[in-house]
């Protein structure tokens, strides 16, 4: 059975969509891949410098619209197997508010700050640092990544 991993930051239409799609990009055939925002608005596209940026990295079209924000539920904490903050500040705000999921929730490594307002090479390099923090959580040792 896939490992059901969730990924957080605040509106889900860049770090957490990113990451997503990273991993199941990588990763499909060993995760069971969910994002969400705690203040999403459900429904948004995901940026479309982040979708160009992941176009590029995969090589191959990847759209916007490929991607529909979600705003976080109790459901996708509870169906959850780990549940990753982009930040040891967002791990936080998860464990002090969903107390009972807290032992299923982790941080990247390396915090992600906000990409929303990067463009061009900053944002391919804010989107490398998400694969790169994805990778080392998930895919170091597997044969697809």
């Amino acid at each position: 059975m896939k490992k059901k991993i969730l990924f957080v930051c605040s509106a889900n239409t860049c770090r957490s969509a990113v990451a997503a799609a990273i991993l199941t990009e990588y990763g499909h055939t060993r995760y069971d891949v969910s994002s969400a925002g705690i203040y999403a608005r459900t429904g948004e596209p995901m940026h479309s410098e982040c979708a160009e940026a992941l176009a590029e990295l995969f090589g191959h079209g990847y759209s916007a619209y490929n991607h529909t924000s979600v705003k976080l539920s109790w459901k996708h904490l509870r169906d959850a197997d780990l549940i990753v903050g982009v930040s040891d500040g967002y791990a936080a705000i998860l464990r002090a508010n969903f107390k009972e999921y807290a032992d299923k929730v982790v941080a990247f490594p390396t915090p992600i700050a906000d990409i929303s307002c990067l463009r061009g090479y900053a944002m391919q390099r804010a989107v490398e640092t998400i694969r790169d923090q994805v990778f080392t959580m998930f895919l170091e040792d597997a044969d697809e990544a």
